[in-house]
């Protein structure tokens, strides 16, 4: 299977418009690896920025029937795929019984630096 990659003039991620925090957030991301990388343009390190993302979606989605699937970035976290199972629920006025059904989460464990700054000391 082919992964799919994401052109470098979409505006959002998935179609979905981004709101102006999540916006800056790109943008910082952006700013960021065109100076490490000393691209040239901006829209250069847009790009990179967009194929890395959607690579990034395209492997998480052939592997999100595999529980326990870990795809570790250096210096951010692991992404886990964890199943929860189906159960079986009580709807309160009927008393009839219906199924949830199995669900399957991605998991961000947060790691390094960002785990030790996330715990506020009061």
């Amino acid at each position: 299977m082919s992964p799919s990659i994401g052109k470098c003039g979409e505006g959002g991620y998935g179609g979905i418009p981004m709101t102006t925090k999540a916006r800056a957030g790109v943008d910082e991301l952006i700013l960021r690896v065109q100076a490490s990388l000393s691209l040239a343009t901006k829209k250069e390190a847009g790009c990179l920025v967009n194929v890395f993302a959607s690579c990034l979606e395209d492997t998480l989605v052939d592997h999100l029937a595999d529980e326990g699937y870990c795809l570790k970035l250096n210096g951010v976290g692991k992404l886990v795929v964890r199943h929860s199972p189906s159960t079986r629920k009580r709807v309160g006025f009927s008393g009839e019984t219906c199924e949830i059904p199995l669900k399957r989460k991605v998991n961000l464990l947060v790691l390094g630096k960002l785990r030790q700054l996330e715990r506020v000391k009061q």
